[in-house]
């Protein structure tokens, strides 16, 4: 079936797609925010990176961030990167034998509801409690601008006589 690191790597994914709303997430936040370990969780982000599903940047302000559209990205595209596709011809070469109908079709079944599934659908957009966003309500509330600031000092000998 399904492995521990596929089931973490689905995880991360989900992590990264609600969470990257506002800024990129860091592998500490990820580590963190799913209980595992940091050298675990660069494994897998390292191998999520390489299948090309997410993005890495680098420096101050820097981390991770899915790569395209969350609602173009099925859960089976995390999925195939870490799970074997079995052919069921090696194990059972009679193709009558019950076995191998049975386990083609939970390959099957589990495939096709992986592949119905986006990360959008499963990922909850995490807002900070600190963050506003008030384009979201429909409501832009402005501060007026403060008076501009004159001098009551000069500022250089030309404005020594302006000040007399």
């Amino acid at each position: 079936m399904i492995q521990k690191k596929t089931v973490k790597a689905l995880d991360i994914a989900v992590f990264i797609t609600s969470r990257s709303v506002i800024k990129h997430v860091t592998t500490e936040e990820i580590a963190s925010g799913l209980s595992l370990s940091s050298s675990y969780t660069e494994s897998i982000l390292k191998e999520l990176r390489e299948a090309g599903l997410i993005r890495a940047h680098r420096g101050p302000g820097g981390g991770y961030q899915i790569r395209g559209n969350p609602e173009e990205i099925s859960l089976w595209d995390v999925v195939k990167h870490f799970e074997e596709v079995h052919s069921f011809d090696k194990l059972y070469p009679d193709a009558d034998h019950p076995m191998k109908a049975l386990e083609t079709g939970i390959q099957d079944n589990m495939q096709a509801l992986l592949q119905a599934q986006t990360l959008a659908d499963v990922a909850v957009p995490f807002m900070p409690r600190d963050a506003r966003v008030t384009s979201m309500m429909g409501q832009f509330r402005l501060k007026p601008l403060p008076p501009p600031v004159m001098p009551r000092a000069p500022n250089s000998v030309f404005q020594l006589s302006m000040m007399m």
